[in-house]
């Protein structure tokens, strides 16, 4: 994308992977005609509510092609939120998973576009072949750190916390973020934990 804000950011290409040490990597023209021309293409799979998406940090993904016409379906898996429940008090960005669980050094994004300031370049200005790899690089990061996390997440019992409370909550704020409502997201985090954790006791009791 083309910046940080997610009801803002332009659209410069999509990135696909489901498989290990594989990607795709298709660009997305500038203009509004041929963007929504690539997503029609992959409305199908994206809207498929059988079809499950995963992502890091998914909500800015669901925000962003929403913005573009396009509503994600289907369970998500966001690793992010993933590495939070499992790992609270550490790192949760993708070098630092990547790194640490995959013992793989990312290319920096300030490699593609340089640090942050007034010369900082814009993705769309960065060649496209670069895009790809750097693209295609994350998503292939993002499915392997699934397959770390999800095992883990069932031995350590926070599934249902996941699954039932923090993925449902992206879409809740996803929702209220391009409605223009701002909400101190780390205050929600820590009560959907709290809650988690209260259902989870509960469910113990029941037992």
């Amino acid at each position: 994308t083309t910046g940080l804000d997610e009801r803002k950011a332009g659209l410069v290409g999509l990135s696909f992977s489901w498989k290990a040490h594989e990607a795709w990597y298709v660009p997305v023209p500038e203009d509004r005609e041929g963007c929504d021309a690539v997503l029609e293409r992959f409305r199908a799979v994206l809207e498929d509510p059988a079809i499950e998406k995963v992502g890091q940090n998914i909500k800015y993904d669901l925000i962003v092609l929403a913005m573009h016409g396009v509503r994600i379906q289907g369970t998500l898996f966001d690793t992010m939120l993933a590495h939070y429940l499992l790992q609270p008090e550490l790192r949760h960005n993708m070098d630092y998973l990547a790194e640490t669980y995959l013992h793989y050094r990312p290319v920096p994004i300030t490699e593609l576009i340089g640090p942050k300031g007034k010369g900082q370049k814009s993705m769309r200005e960065v060649a496209v072949e670069q895009v790809a790899e750097y693209a295609g690089e994350d998503a292939d990061i993002t499915w392997q750190l699934r397959d770390r996390f999800a095992p883990r997440l069932k031995e350590d019992e926070l599934g249902p916390l996941f699954t039932d409370v923090e993925m449902p909550l992206v879409r809740v704020l996803a929702d209220m973020e391009m409605e223009g409502i701002r909400l101190d997201v780390d205050a929600l985090r820590k009560f959907s934990r709290e809650l988690g954790e209260d259902i989870l006791k509960l469910q113990d009791r029941i037992r």
